[in-house]
């Protein structure tokens, strides 16, 4: 005599539920992943246009210290207090540090003087702050003949 062959729907009960779970966690740690990478993205992208305006807000900056240096004022006229811009995209930026050295240079008969200035432009409150951007410009100029 042979056995029947039994079914046992009671031991198969509950499984799918497991497979639909497992399922839903690994679609909430997907999509956990896609925000935080959007997220970030989104951040270097901004933190990267802000670093070229302060670059430009610091080349502003030294646009006026060389105006003034060979205008023939020396590094007196340049002026040492913050300048504040605005308008052109430099909204919320300041130059900061603008500062000029000087030294004079003979070669043969001609004397001149040579200047190296540097201006610093930031944006967003102080370092550490999530919206701060400050980039710093060095250049090197001289008034010889």
């Amino acid at each position: 005599m042979t056995r029947p062959m039994h079914s046992y729907p009671g031991r198969q009960k509950g499984f799918s539920a497991i497979i639909a779970i497992v399922l839903i966690v690994i679609l909430a740690l997907l999509g956990a992943y896609a925000a935080t990478t959007v997220g970030v993205q989104s951040l270097s992208t901004t933190q990267s246009v802000g670093g070229m305006q302060a670059w430009f807000a610091a080349r502003a900056g030294i646009d006026r210290g060389i105006a003034a240096v060979l205008d023939g004022g020396g590094c007196g006229s340049v002026p040492g207090t913050p300048l504040a811009l605005s308008g052109g995209g430099f909204d919320g930026f300041s130059v900061t540090e603008l500062s000029c050295s000087s030294a004079t240079v003979q070669e043969g008969p001609d004397t001149y003087d040579v200047y190296q200035l540097r201006a610093t432009a930031s944006r967003g409150g102080n370092a550490g702050d999530i919206a701060y951007v400050s980039r710093t410009v060095e250049v090197t100029v001289s008034d010889s003949p």
